[in-house]
């Protein structure tokens, strides 16, 4: 290999290394990790982690009437791939305030009070055909969705109320349960940063199965 070449893969496997490196320590202390697309692809954990839950988000209005409706597109909803719309694909709620803000503002209705982010997620075995289902399962598919409140907005989609989707909150909830993982918990000191601290108070968050009502 000539001198030109030599120094050309030098300097493309230090800049490879660089980037990768960079990657690596922006995951490992969460920083900018929803800044750009870029940094999906210098993460060790690429395509790891998948859940066993499907999702839906729900944005449900409250006007100063006391008046429940689902906040959605009367003009037809974006869907970038297939037959989902692209909020549901903003599965980290990053831009459900810009959602819920455009909406608002391009449509007429009452004066809102409030608007709830609610999450809707069941087992992925229920999206199973129903010739797979009845060869696995065999029995009647009885499928149960849970609700969850994920965030509380105004009327322009400024967040009021945050709170952890339900995978989180379960695993926090099942912590909580167990007094030897408490034990645990209180007496630990993690090394790396974390998206939470565990803490215990009077209650645990609830989330409830079935359908809302929006009456």
């Amino acid at each position: 290999m000539s001198r030109v070449g030599k120094w050309s893969a030098g300097l493309f496997i230090s800049c490879y290394l660089s980037v990768l490196t960079y990657g690596i320590v922006g995951h490992l202390l969460k920083i900018g990790l929803a800044g750009n697309t870029f940094s999906y692809y210098v993460v060790w954990d690429m395509f790891c982690g998948w859940q066993a839950y499907d999702q839906r988000t729900h944005l449900i209005a409250e006007s100063d009437s006391g008046e429940y409706y689902e906040l959605r597109e009367p003009w037809g909803e974006f869907c970038p791939f297939g037959g989902l719309g692209r909020l549901q694909y903003d599965v980290y709620n990053h831009l459900v305030s810009k959602q819920i803000k455009h909406l608002i503002t391009h449509t007429q209705h009452d004066p809102i009070d409030a608007v709830y982010v609610v999450q809707e997620v069941w087992p992925k075995q229920y999206n199973l055909p129903e010739r797979l289902w009845q060869q696995n399962f065999g029995n009647e598919r009885d499928k149960i969705s849970y609700y969850h409140l994920r965030a509380v907005c105004n009327s322009v989609g400024g967040v009021v109320s945050l709170y952890r989707s339900w995978l989180n909150q379960q695993t926090l909830n099942s912590v909580g349960d167990n007094p030897r993982l408490r034990r645990e918990v209180r007496q630990a000191q993690s090394s790396f940063g974390t998206w939470y601290t565990p803490t215990f108070g009077n209650g645990l968050h609830q989330s409830i199965g079935g359908m809302p009502s929006t009456n």
